[in-house]
């Protein structure tokens, strides 16, 4: 679940091993999102795409069942297999191809790793910041998306 970052803190143990390079140079909105271990962390959001995001709000939470699970949608998009879906589709028409929705963490790690190289932070710093943007904290982790 997305939530602005002001109505829901990120996990006290995330925000304790982030590094100060931790979204440098990247302006946006900041959010948080719930992974699978439960971890609640922070992402940045162009402000551009969270201008349209704030525009699909509810005025309430909706009840959302996926996959077994039940939780409180606060934004009108799909979530989960739906979205992965749509993704998909929309990048097939437009691009006349796909990597899927995860393809775009695997192009998020790679262009941030070169952009904080280019920097000047070394490979296993800007691996460590990648690492804690993409919110595994294991930049061995890391090292598949930038195949």
């Amino acid at each position: 679940m997305l939530f602005r970052s002001e109505e829901r803190s990120p996990s006290p143990d995330a925000v304790s091993r982030a590094l100060p390079e931790k979204f440098s140079g990247r302006e946006g909105v900041h959010y948080t999102v719930k992974g699978k271990g439960g971890l609640v962390r922070e992402v940045v959001l162009p402000a551009a795409l969270s201008e349209r995001l704030e525009e699909r709000r509810f005025e309430t939470p909706q009840r959302v069942t996926d996959r077994g699970v039940h939780y409180g949608q606060h934004y009108n998009i799909n979530g989960g297999q739906k979205w992965a879906n749509s993704f998909s589709q929309a990048a097939t028409r437009a691009l006349g191809w796909s990597a899927g929705a995860h393809g775009v963490r695997h192009s998020y790690a790679q262009e941030r790793m070169s952009e904080l190289q280019n920097s000047g932070l070394n490979r296993a710093h800007a691996l460590e910041v990648v690492s804690q943007e993409m919110g595994h904290f294991r930049p061995e982790i890391t090292e598949t998306y930038l195949r």
